[in-house]
């Protein structure tokens, strides 16, 4: 595919970012250079200012380009930081996410729903669930570290999609839409504040008892009802989330 393709799979701003992080990788554009004007972008991708904006946005969140108002966007690293930020501003982007990173499928088990799993599956009681708990890295040559672990469970009723788990670039929403037809219609996210616990720190390469983020996220379906929910837990010196919303004042 041309470099200036552009997929309908993600969010365009996304695909623009990943394409000129490649770019800044390979050399195109070298360290203490500086990257093409919105107004180029605009015209190599055919995509609107505002688009181009949020490219080169992802790029800076990333640690890879600074912008300085009448000097321009400055190429100050080859390869992404230690730090992954995830850019938050419409609930496509969450999927969008997933096609950022890797990941490190480590295993399967299933979970009986008691205990300190109630808090997070209260009606749930009794059940035993499938998990499928794996590591996921930035993508790209940069993405050395971990940057969380995940735990992800699913109905009872999708357990056969642990036979296509290990099918690379698969995500979990996705094997259940192709083997139920079940398509994900809202999502629903808390985040809080924890400590590693000393398994969890240790897959990260982390401090036991450092601070860390944890990232709880349900899949509903068109029903509302559950369909899988993901425990994310981020060491805090490696994951960022910004989020930014676009306000209508004049909606009534």
């Amino acid at each position: 595919m041309p470099a200036h393709a552009i997929s309908k799979s993600v969010p365009r701003y996304i695909t623009v970012a990943q394409t000129l992080m490649q770019e800044i990788e390979q050399g195109k554009f070298p360290v203490g250079g500086m990257l093409p004007t919105e107004i180029e972008i605009c015209e190599r991708f055919a995509i609107s200012r505002y688009t181009a904006r949020e490219a080169v946005r992802q790029l800076t969140d990333l640690g890879l380009v600074t912008r300085r108002a009448g000097v321009g966007t400055t190429i100050q690293a080859k390869s992404v930081n230690a730090r992954y930020t995830a850019s938050i501003s419409d609930p496509s982007d969450l999927f969008a996410f997933t096609k950022q990173t890797r990941v490190q499928l480590l295993g399967e088990d299933q979970v009986e729903i008691k205990g300190e799993w109630l808090k997070v599956l209260p009606d749930a009681a009794g059940q035993s669930w499938p998990r499928f708990t794996s590591l996921r890295y930035p993508a790209g040559p940069g993405g050395k570290e971990p940057i969380a672990y995940t735990e992800t469970l699913v109905q009872p009723s999708y357990a056969a999609i642990r036979d296509r788990i290990h099918r690379p670039g698969q995500t979990v929403y996705q094997l259940i839409e192709e083997l139920r037809g079940e398509k994900v219609h809202a999502l629903q996210q808390e985040i809080t504040c924890v400590s590693l616990p000393k398994k969890i720190a240790e897959l990260l390469h982390a401090k036991p008892g450092a601070p860390a983020l944890r990232v709880l996220r349900y899949y509903l379906g068109a029903d509302e009802s559950l369909l899988s929910v993901a425990i994310n837990t981020h060491p805090q010196d490696r994951f960022k989330l910004t989020t930014r919303w676009q306000l209508n004042w004049n909606a009534e």
